[in-house]
């Protein structure tokens, strides 16, 4: 199937044309889009480069995916993630215990998912609905109760909500507020329907981890903004908001909250704002310089590979992945894991037994460890990676090696186990 693919020339956020390439990356498959049997053609790649807005700071990916396409069979829930659901209710809490509300306020969530954080709301005595593009959530979440109307939301799709849902105290976009192409009309959407006084509230993954500690992995496709506090300021500020608070927290190794309000709003900005402007002005996150850092970590990674596969070649080993998330073919492509995976490993209920677009990898239940014995098992599943290893402990005494890729290449057997478990990783 052909996949309809397009490349802006103008930023996301700003429209400006002033835009440099500051992160050269392979082109990779999308992640998620698994199949019954096997491909019969090799499934089409697309470009994840990075570009800096030298306008407004905005690093983004400027390829577009069909967006139906992208967000069908969509196969993450909050709702499976006990971190997920702990997060979402303390951020509920805290958002009731420090900002003033009415009686029966209402709240709108952008890219709802299974319902997960408007169910936070909703026992704090909001009324809630929910919008998401992606029917095979949003299903679950109405069979939950949670009304969920299925739309990739933008100021387009308002007179399909709800009336009583269009003057709102409180929305909500918990990491979705980078994956749409149409940004002006997602926060055109946001001051239609925002009370003068309400509160906008957004999650994102933030740049400066992202580039401090090498998260690779959070780049693929549905990943289009990867937002600094000077990108998301500058578009508020173009666009009639202000931001008034922000916190930092460790979800996906790096994120931030932004607390948002309308220019009319009296409620005034924390000196934190400032202090973070200031902060990635002066140490290189906005110029490009971190991204020649980044760019080391790529290379050195992938020459260690490079000698693994050597290796592997020689001895006529197998080697297989764990993990088969959206970020696998970011990282097996970028650090060379072309033709040497056997399989992938994963429990996921929506990709075992399945095959996955990646070079039509077979995806087998861990399960399977213990069964085939592999010489080498890679970990893609980068942001559980020491859980992974610590839970497959039998593997190693077996005389099996783990490959971590994250947050530096180690290759660990029963020999250096303790030993790489007592690193910072």
């Amino acid at each position: 199937m052909e996949i309809h693919h397009w490349k802006r020339d103008s930023c996301r956020l700003c429209s400006s044309h002033k835009l440099e390439k500051v992160l050269d990356l392979k082109p990779v498959p999308i992640g998620e889009k698994y199949s019954s049997s096997p491909f019969t053609e090799e499934t089409q790649r697309f470009p994840i480069d990075l570009y800096n807005c030298q306008n407004c700071s905005c690093i983004q990916v400027l390829d577009n995916i069909d967006q139906d396409f992208l967000w069908s069979e969509y196969t993450y829930f909050s709702g499976q993630t006990d971190s997920i659901i702990n997060h979402q209710d303390d951020f509920a809490k805290y958002v009731v215990e420090n900002f003033k509300f009415s009686k029966k306020p209402k709240t709108l969530d952008i890219g709802s998912n299974d319902g997960t954080l408007l169910k936070a709301f909703e026992k704090r005595g909001f009324d809630i609905f929910g919008v998401d593009p992606a029917n095979t959530v949003a299903s679950v979440a109405r069979q939950q109760g949670v009304e969920t109307l299925v739309a990739l939301f933008s100021d387009k799709i308002i007179e399909d909500i709800p009336l009583n849902f269009r003057d709102l105290d409180l929305i909500t976009a918990f990491n979705v507020f980078a994956h749409s192409d149409d940004m002006y009309g997602m926060i055109h959407g946001v001051s239609k329907l925002l009370k003068p006084d309400g509160i906008f509230c957004f999650e994102v993954q933030y740049l400066v981890p992202i580039l401090d500690k090498n998260l690779l992995g959070t780049i693929f496709h549905e990943h289009m903004i990867h937002y600094s506090v000077t990108s998301a300021n500058n578009f508020m500020k173009s666009h009639g908001f202000k931001i008034i608070d922000l916190q930092f927290n460790n979800i996906q190794k790096g994120s931030i909250i932004f607390y948002v309000v309308k220019d009319s709003n009296p409620l005034p900005a924390k000196a934190i704002i400032q202090e973070t402007l200031d902060f990635e002005s002066d140490n290189g996150y906005l110029d490009g310089t971190k991204f020649k850092e980044f760019t080391e970590y790529i290379n050195s990674t992938r020459d260690q590979i490079s000698l693994l596969k050597d290796k592997i070649n020689r001895e006529g080993s197998t080697i297989c992945a764990y993990g088969a998330a959206r970020s696998g073919p970011t990282l097996a492509v970028q650090f060379g894991l072309e033709n040497i995976i056997s399989y992938l490993i994963d429990d996921h209920p929506s990709k075992c037994s399945k095959f996955a677009p990646f070079e039509s990898l077979e995806v087998k239940s861990s399960k399977s460890i213990a069964e085939i014995n592999p010489d080498y098992i890679v970990v893609l599943a980068w942001i559980h990676t020491k859980n992974i290893i610590k839970n497959n402990q039998d593997y190693l005494d077996q005389g099996g090696t783990m490959v971590s890729l994250w947050p530096k290449y180690r290759e660990i057997t029963s020999n250096n186990f303790n030993e790489w478990l007592d690193e910072k990783n």
